[in-house]
């Protein structure tokens, strides 16, 4: 049974929420200003053209920033207090010399959870913003024990267990991940959350881990992955083909094996790599296909 958001929030009265989808705009990513620029990220939510009427005074504004297609950061819950007219002057690239800013509180109630719930909603259409009886669209998919920006130092090779999302978020924006996986060759588990299948793999060349997990994230399989002259790579790709990229983004999970250092052998990581496919038997029921 799936939970949804305002199985979290418990708001009685939906007539007065808004919910604003903050989605990448020209340079502003609002995932990665999450973790950098808090302050631009609330900027682009409290703001917006005067020829659309965002939020009214008492409004309760639910903000959510996009990671990928179909998951979402829950970020912020405010109590809208004011609503007034801006003048920032001629800006002639966009064509309006005037901005409504809206005067807005936290709701305290929800502070524990800004920053922490991954919520699954697939947008269509250019719309940015939800009236509240949309809220029961809005499936809670994971809610972190820390806060997205807080998580992102890496918590060893040992620890790595990571969904599609996290990934995605790591791999794109933190530098300490960056680092720490292209300093390690390794052998990997991928999990498939809806058919409990495996993927067992290996990563041996430039940049390690992470140049593997990068391509990953990307396509879904890796084209160029070859293990003695075979592509072990068959069984990730048909799944793009058939159900499409956006499967794997919302049912995969990333997890370390093993790590070897630059000194390790090609050979003797393939080696563990089959070792980990016969244990976890990834062949026979899984999506290793050599």
């Amino acid at each position: 049974m799936s939970i949804k958001l305002n199985d979290l929030l418990k708001i009685q009265d939906l007539s007065n929420v808004k919910i604003r989808l903050n989605i990448a705009w020209q340079d502003f990513d609002p995932i990665a200003h999450y973790a950098y620029d808090k302050e631009a990220l609330m900027c682009g939510h409290f703001y917006g053209n005067p020829n659309q009427q965002m939020y009214n005074v008492g409004d309760i504004a639910i903000g959510l920033a996009r990671i990928d297609d179909g998951h979402w950061l829950l970020f912020d819950i405010s109590k809208i207090t004011e609503v007034k007219e801006i003048d920032w002057g001629n800006l002639d690239e966009a064509k309006v010399n005037q901005y409504t800013f809206f005067g807005h509180e936290p709701v305290k109630e929800y502070e524990n959870l800004f920053g922490r719930v991954i919520i699954k909603y697939h947008k269509s259409g250019a719309f940015i913003k939800l009236t509240g009886n949309k809220i029961d669209e809005l499936e809670v998919e994971q809610i972190l024990p820390e806060t997205l920006d807080q998580i992102d130092n890496f918590p060893g090779y040992k620890n790595v267990s990571v969904s599609y999302s996290e990934l995605k978020h790591k791999i794109d924006k933190s530098k300490e991940w960056q680092t720490a996986l292209k300093c390690r060759k390794g052998v990997y588990v991928i999990s498939d959350h809806q058919t409990g299948k495996l993927y067992v793999g290996s990563a041996y060349g430039k940049n390690g881990i992470y140049g593997r997990w990068k391509t990953y994230v990307e396509s879904g399989f890796d084209k160029n992955e070859q293990e003695n002259g075979k592509y072990p790579n068959k069984g990730l790709q048909e799944i793009v083909k058939s159900e499409g990229v956006s499967y794997i983004q919302k049912n995969f999970h990333y997890a370390i094996l093993e790590t070897f250092t630059d000194d390790v052998t090609d050979e003797y990581i393939i080696q563990r790599e089959s070792y980990w496919k016969k244990v976890l038997l990834s062949r026979e029921f899984g999506y290793n296909e050599n």
